[in-house]
């Protein structure tokens, strides 16, 4: 937006145009009898493969691509995207770098049909194109495609409250629930039993003894068990579970995610992947049992986060790179919908 001169409409206009394609290609990997993402079965990331079509879709139209360009653009970016899960379940910090390795490549996209480099016209339903190449020609058409235009899949986006996999967050809120009813020395000689849908086990809670003892801060984000502890021991701060939390790994937490028990919930496999759900059980030394169960994580439709919330995620995030009174003014300057152009100074000053 600021290379092109766009106001803050068009800029809008990008990231809903974007989302969208994002949202709506990785919804149509979800098929019921497979109770999944396809994507995910096979060891793929469906954020930085979809994401790169999205952010194509999202430069093209702030670079005036025309339709047929921006058919091109995605049909270049289907021959960018990638990204192998496999960090998820026994470390390495590449995950961290997909979704901005897809913004990259859907810019690089963008431009290359800016250029005139063209794309194959079936690039998503051809013999050897996108859901055959990545899904095996298994897809929902109807997730695809039904409502395009005048249903927004964008307004049904989860936004996520804590720093870690989404597929823990559900189980973050019933630790959260049952926190103040449960102190460390409680806790000390607690079992604890986490249900959570079946087909997320692969990620937080397999192999088991990888997720019961993290080899990395940023292995213990994919941890069931750890998570859940950090949940509970943890400084409560940002909403409930912060950065800070994971900066190093702790002892008292690894001690009490070694006592965490994950198991495949029926209700909350019956209802996944519409809504991540997950039930805590806490059973203390003394025979006091403990229950929370969510059908939903919070920050989604169900349970939105508010708008000081979400701003209170960004300060938590943008003050490890911005000033105060910055970061401040980039706040005020996004709730008042200031066109694209405010912004610049306030991106100026920092990379100086």
């Amino acid at each position: 937006a600021e290379a092109t001169g766009a106001g803050g409409a068009s800029l809008a206009a990008a990231v809903a145009a974007g989302i969208e394609v994002c949202n709506r290609l990785g919804m149509a990997s979800y098929l019921p009898e497979a109770g999944n993402s396809l994507f995910f079965d096979k060891g793929q990331h469906a954020t930085s493969i979809c994401g790169t079509l999205g952010a194509a879709v999202a430069a093209g139209m702030l670079y005036g691509l025309p339709a047929e360009g921006l058919a091109d653009a995605m049909g270049i970016a289907a021959s960018m995207g990638a990204g192998v899960i496999e960090a998820n379940r026994t470390g390495g910090t590449v995950k961290r770098v997909h979704c901005g390795w897809a913004a990259h490549a859907g810019v690089s996209a963008a431009v290359l049909a800016l250029e005139g480099v063209t794309g194959p016209p079936t690039v998503l339903e051809g013999r050897f194109g996108f859901f055959q190449a990545w899904l095996d020609g298994r897809f929902d058409a109807g997730a695809l495609l039904d409502g395009l235009g005048g249903r927004w899949e964008l307004l049904r986006t989860v936004y996520k409250p804590y720093p870690t996999n989404h597929f823990t967050h559900p189980a973050i809120d019933c630790a959260l629930a049952l926190r103040d009813r449960l102190g460390p020395e409680a806790l000390a000689e607690a079992e604890i039993e986490l249900g959570v849908p079946a087909p997320v086990l692969r990620t937080i809670a397999e192999p088991a003894e990888e997720k019961a003892a993290p080899r990395s801060p940023y292995h213990a984000k994919f941890s069931g068990p750890y998570t859940v502890a950090t949940a509970l021991l943890g400084s409560g701060g940002g909403l409930g579970v912060c950065l800070d939390d994971f900066a190093e790994l702790h002892p008292a937490r690894l001690a009490l995610a070694a006592r965490v028990r994950c198991v495949a919930d029926a209700r909350a496999t019956e209802i996944f992947p519409r809504a991540f759900a997950a039930v805590l059980r806490v059973r203390l030394a003394d025979g006091t049992e403990l229950e929370h169960r969510v059908d939903s994580s919070r920050g989604g439709p169900e349970h939105p986060l508010t708008g000081e919330e979400l701003a209170r995620k960004f300060r938590d995030n943008a003050r490890r790179a911005l000033p105060e009174e910055r970061m401040e003014a980039l706040v005020a300057a996004a709730r008042s919908g200031a066109p694209a152009s405010a912004l610049l100074p306030l991106t100026v000053a920092w990379n100086t």
